[in-house]
């Protein structure tokens, strides 16, 4: 069966969606971890991590982990 154009549309706009949410809940639980470590080693490890995973996260991390210093 062949999906209408509207209805690619759709899926990909819920492939996207479920996508957005795993990453925010990813960002949400890494960004949790910084806060609540109280070693600056785990926290740097928890940065690296963030940037292999998102690049453009790496920057916020960095400016989250100086503003709790």
């Amino acid at each position: 069966m062949i999906l209408s154009n509207m209805d690619e549309q759709e899926v990909k706009l819920n492939k996207l969606k479920q996508e957005q949410k795993l990453k925010s809940k990813k960002e949400k639980l890494l960004n949790s971890y910084i806060g609540s470590s109280q070693n600056l080693e785990d926290k740097i490890a928890v940065v690296k991590l963030k940037h292999r995973i998102d690049k453009s996260s790496f920057v916020l991390s960095l400016k989250h982990l100086m503003n709790n210093k």
